[in-house]
């Protein structure tokens, strides 16, 4: 039987404490910086954006920006697709 590897604790791809300040003072984000920022899936907000729910600038195909207060507007109303409206 093949022995298995165990990555090391330092094996960190890029620091999160520096990208995660970036992205907290960032007026316009990417798709993927609206998700990590929100701890959700970039489906989710995919779906807020369909829905009306969250508001994004350009949102055609698959580039698009959301304003980073639009996004804290959204999550402080609670962030649920298909809730009342």
């Amino acid at each position: 039987m093949p022995s298995r590897s165990i990555p090391s604790a330092g094996a960190v791809k890029k620091p999160v404490c520096s990208h995660v300040a970036e992205l907290v003072n960032a007026t316009y984000l990417t798709k993927s910086e609206a998700a990590e920022l929100a701890r959700c899936s970039t489906r989710f907000l995919e779906r807020a954006v369909a829905s009306g729910r969250l508001k994004a600038l350009r949102p055609s195909g698959k580039f698009w920006r959301v304003r980073r207060s639009d996004l804290d507007a959204f999550l402080e109303s609670g962030a649920t697709i298909g809730g009342p409206q």
